[in-house]
Formats: structure tokens, sequence, C-alpha cells
């Protein structure tokens, strides 16, 4: 058997220069330097930073004769409305469905119990096949 003073010594995890989890200090990273230079550069911005820059960025829209400028987002939510108000019922159900999910539940339900009972804005199969046939007969 060997004469080793340390064999029957219990290591403590800081005594061992080199080991498990601790290599060599010639092959550790240097301090400033990254372990994947060429990974995601400083300043890279993801797609949920860029999509909130797009839609907050000002755009110009005329209105009654007067220039002015909104973020993008509330030029497409008043585009939706102004739909909803010309286009037919799909496009009130998005709005109205867009009201229903982002504005107080107080609100909603209060609308909802307008429509006794139903889902906020679902069309009753009635109400679909009256305004599917109001819709064919405006094609014709």
């Amino acid at each position: 058997m060997s004469s080793n003073k340390t064999q029957g010594a219990v290591p403590t995890l800081g005594s061992f220069e080199v080991g498990n989890c601790k290599p060599p200090k010639h092959s550790q990273f240097q301090k400033g330097t990254s372990g994947n230079p060429k990974g995601r550069p400083k300043g890279a911005k993801n797609i949920k930073t860029l999509m909130k820059q797009e839609f907050l960025r000002p755009v110009k829209l005329t209105e009654k004769g007067k220039s002015i400028k909104l973020p993008k987002i509330q030029a497409i939510i008043r585009k939706v409305i102004l739909d909803a108000l010309t286009c037919g019922p799909r496009e009130a159900k998005l709005a109205l469905d867009m009201f229903a999910k982002h504005c107080d539940t107080a609100e909603a339900s209060a609308i909802d119990e307008l429509m006794s009972g139903q889902s906020p804005f679902e069309l009753t199969p009635e109400q679909y096949e009256s305004t599917k046939r109001k819709l064919l007969d405006e094609e014709d």
C-alpha cells in the first residue's frame, strides 16, 4: 500500500487547482473575453422590441382637413373602428371583440348583459343568416 498522507483526508471544494468544474488557468476564459465572440452583438433587438418600436412610430393622417400625427397602432385601431361602422358585421364583431378584450371588464360585462346571455358580440344563428342574406342580396 502507498504511504500517501492525504489519501484518507476528504478534500474540500477549493483545495484543487484543477479538477471538476475547475479547468487549468491557461485554458480558462480571460477577463473581458467572451466565450462566444461571434454571438449576438450588443444592441441587437429581438422581434418584440422591433414590433413595439414600429407600432409606436408616428404616421401622418388627414382628419377633417387637418394633418395630424398618431402612433401607427392608434391609426390601426381607428381604421378597425371606422371599418366596423361602414363595412359590415365581420368588422363590427372584430372591433367589439377587441373592446371586450382590452377594456374594463365592468364595461364589457354591461354590454354582455345587453346581449342577454350571449358571449360578447357573438351573432346568433338567426342574426348570422339574416346578415348573410343581406350580403348576398347586395352582391346581386
